[in-house]
């Protein structure tokens, strides 16, 4: 695959030298996937998770006959479309060429009954499933299983916002799973997802059937000096140059939301003028005016007290005490009873998040999740 004209990619992951850092969680996801451990990874969305898991992978290839297989199921909404999901993120794996395909067609067809369709631009076989009764989709789910375990290969299966599977009302997901995976040696699994209190319940409530069952890993953010020396490199590795301070600068507007550094640093790479500190204001302050018409959407759709404190806090940055009488008064917001429920219902859209609890308090720290929504408080 040639290199890409931009080497700070946004929504792909492609090699280890386009990839920041990460390397204590790297090795130890792969420590215990190779020693027969699965593990939950959780931290906030666009945190990186999904980059690192094909890093992990790019690094698991190396294990001889070994194979990868990459299930996002955020879309599903119930038992039968994390199957059809799960299928076919297996198919792929398993099935690189349409001659692999064809030879298991039959031995997969006579058991899950599949319709297959094929993409008319590239021409590559997609997997329906016909929708079933409850048992026949856990039936379902135990076949797709049976398909890894008779593998004559390790098989390592990423399951992306695994937190969805607690919608799952006509099915418990999690006790099948439990199930498969306790009569596997060769399926090993990480379970990610982004709803931090979703995972925790699922993985550390006794009643629950993955109680103890996976190493345990928050992604935090990328280390502020290390990622501004990384973007240095990459700069300098194009023959430009840009100065410690300016990288920091950038990863300060973005409080290092891994996600939307890598936007900046983007657009800086595309810019053609130096990458100096005027040109990554004008570049901010365009990113903002292009969330014009998503922050108009937004406040139609949110209430008086939600609009009012999801702009302090944007314009605060990060808070520990949303309902403080400190906080209330400096932003004339309403009764604290009323903030809570605006709060809570921030976070339900995903519109704020707790970035971290504080050191000293203990309190949880909120902070707006898209760092250009928060500036276009600041600037427009």
């Amino acid at each position: 695959m040639p290199p890409p004209d931009n080497p700070f990619l946004v929504n792909a992951y492609l090699s280890p030298q386009l990839f920041c850092d990460r390397e204590d969680e790297t090795h130890a996801i792969v420590s215990a996937l190779r020693n027969g451990r699965n593990v939950m990874l959780y931290s906030p969305r666009r945190y990186g998770k999904t980059g690192l898991i094909h890093h992990v992978f790019n690094t698991l290839a190396r294990v001889r006959g070994a194979r990868t297989v990459f299930a996002d199921v955020y879309a599903a909404h119930d038992a039968h479309e994390f199957n059809t999901i799960l299928l076919n993120a297996v198919h792929e794996a398993l099935n690189p060429t349409p001659k692999q395909f064809l030879k298991n067609a039959m031995a997969w067809f006579s058991a899950l009954r599949p319709v297959v369709t094929v993409d008319e631009l590239t021409g590559k076989p997609s997997i329906g499933l016909e929708r079933s009764d409850r048992r026949r989709e856990e039936a379902t789910t135990r076949e797709i299983f049976r398909i890894l375990h008779e593998q004559d290969r390790t098989i390592f299966l990423a399951i992306d916002e695994f937190q969805q599977i607690a919608e799952f009302g006509e099915l418990r997901m999690d006790a099948v799973l439990r199930t498969e995976l306790q009569h596997s040696s060769k399926v090993r699994v990480i379970f990610s997802g982004s709803q931090r209190h979703i995972l925790l319940d699922l993985f550390n409530n006794a009643k629950n059937p993955f109680y103890g069952s996976a190493d345990q890993m928050e992604l935090k953010r990328i280390d502020r000096q290390t990622y501004a020396e990384w973007a240095r490199s990459i700069f300098k590795r194009h023959k430009r140059t840009l100065k410690e301070e300016e990288a920091l600068f950038c990863y300060d507007l973005c409080r290092g939301h891994t996600y939307y550094v890598q936007v900046l640093f983007n657009r800086l790479f595309a810019d053609g003028r130096p990458p100096m500190r005027d040109t990554i204001v004008d570049i901010l302050l365009r990113i903002v005016r292009e969330q014009d018409a998503i922050m108009a959407t937004l406040r139609s759709a949110l209430t008086r007290n939600q609009w009012d404190l999801f702009a302090a806090i944007s314009k605060e940055g990060e808070v520990d005490t949303p309902t403080g009488a400190a906080f209330m008064k400096k932003y004339d917001l309403p009764s604290s009873a009323a903030l809570v429920t605006a709060l809570q219902a921030l976070i339900d859209r995903e519109l704020v998040y707790i970035s971290e609890h504080s050191s000293e308090s203990g309190k949880p720290v909120y902070a707006p999740y898209n760092p250009f929504m928060a500036a276009w408080f600041k600037y427009r």
